[in-house]
């Protein structure tokens, strides 16, 4: 069951532009530690944050393991941002328990009271105030960064640009781990005068291309892709792989952006085989991300030979089989179910930072979509209008005519 009415108790640490748009997830059907371990470091904890925002039922969990993971970086005020809410939370679970238990006699609140006091503290038990933990980490971060500017300036001195470049990326990764995204910036665009190598300018748009992922920013994030692809043109090797190997941050940007037949198209060219996004977004989201934005969007031929009969983009599909199942049922015009498999997969896609906000105008396109297609095909039932996936071969070379990067 989804419902548009957001929990407020978590908003202060997610971005309220993209909870105001996205709905409360009522019926989670997901494993939330299988799919935490999907994605790492500062992802995982922007994800975890959202769901707690938007599922109540998670809500404690994802806290609990936000809450771990923060732990392994340096941002301390993430750290009490969390265990602020989840104390928040778990008062209020506790409060609509009482309330829901009504007013028991005086006897049997007596009896009672004991066991759920040590329910109550075996709970908080799993996560107390870590005040040894906040003490040593903000000691150690300080005496980490004090250490990277003391080296800084003296590479800057004795030492050549490879070691001042690695330095500020070192700094870059600090400011990451302790939540500083606008610093992190700063310091790997500062590495740009010192790479001596092309590999080195592509590393730094790239973690600058990541960074302002984290931050939401897509219109850096397109700008830092049409940089880097600008760069890669005059090195022939570079030329040939740096575009397909950004085309899921494009996609992304696209998609936040709301231009979605765009963002479509970037997903479709997302090589498989080189595929290195997996820490912010999964193999199996791009499926989705593709499929829904591409169903909602693109031309039924150019989707067919894009998604369906593309041996290159399969692979993604063979992580998350019942997005392909959505779209061979719609081709076939067994739209009832094509409907009925979207529903099944919508409470697993509001859970997604990126695709949440877009749900609601990608389902109202695909379904606009469905009816004008369950109209011409003239029954609800009919088998005459049947397409196969197999009725184009496509190969590879015959896909980019559809997919060029030239048109993104």
């Amino acid at each position: 069951m989804i419902s548009h009415s957001a929990s407020r108790s978590v908003a202060s640490f997610v971005q309220s532009n993209t909870v105001s748009q996205c709905a409360t997830v009522q019926d989670p059907q997901i494993l939330l530690i299988s799919y935490a371990k999907r994605y790492m470091d500062t992802a995982r904890l922007i994800r975890l944050k959202f769901i707690a925002q938007v599922c109540p039922k998670l809500r404690v969990e994802a806290l609990e393991l936000a809450i771990n993971h923060v732990k392994k970086t340096y941002n301390v005020k993430m750290y009490e941002e969390l265990y602020r809410t989840l104390c928040t939370e778990r008062e209020r679970s506790m409060a609509v328990t009482e309330a829901s238990e009504g007013a028991p006699s005086s006897s049997t609140t007596t009896s009672s009271r004991p066991d759920n006091a040590e329910a109550d503290s075996g709970s908080s038990k799993a996560h107390l105030y870590d005040a040894y933990w906040v003490e040593d980490n903000t000691m150690e971060a300080t005496l980490l960064l004090q250490e990277l500017d003391a080296e800084l300036n003296f590479k800057k001195s004795n030492s050549g640009s490879a070691y001042v470049r690695r330095i500020l990326e070192e700094i870059g990764d600090y400011h990451v781990k302790s939540g500083n995204l606008q610093l992190a910036v700063k310091f790997y665009a500062r590495a740009r005068p010192y790479c001596t190598t092309s590999d080195n300018v592509i590393n730094m748009f790239r973690n600058l291309i990541r960074v302002s992922i984290y931050m939401a920013n897509w219109w850096h994030v397109l700008s830092y892709i049409d940089e880097a692809k600008q760069y890669a043109c005059g090195f022939p090797n570079l030329a040939r792989v740096v575009p397909a190997q950004l085309s899921c941050a494009a996609g992304l940007a696209n998609m936040g952006l709301k231009i979605y037949k765009t963002a479509a198209h970037c997903f479709l060219l997302t090589p498989f085989e080189r595929y290195d996004y997996d820490k912010i977004v999964a193999p199996q989201d791009v499926a989705f991300y593709a499929g829904l934005c591409g169903l909602a969007t693109l031309e039924p031929e150019m989707l067919q030979l894009g998604c369906l009969n593309s041996e290159a983009f399969k692979p993604f599909f063979n992580l998350s089989p019942i997005m392909w199942e959505i779209l061979s049922k719609f081709f076939r015009n067994e739209f009832d179910h094509c409907i009925q498999l979207l529903h099944e997969v919508e409470s697993g896609v509001r859970l997604d930072i990126y695709m949440a906000p877009h749900v609601d105008a990608l389902y109202q396109k695909i379904m606009t979509r469905i009816q004008e297609r369950r109209h011409a095909s003239g029954s609800l039932s009919s088998e005459s209008s049947f397409v196969t996936m197999q009725e184009v071969k496509i190969t590879d070379r015959e896909t980019s005519i559809y997919f060029r990067d030239s048109d993104l």
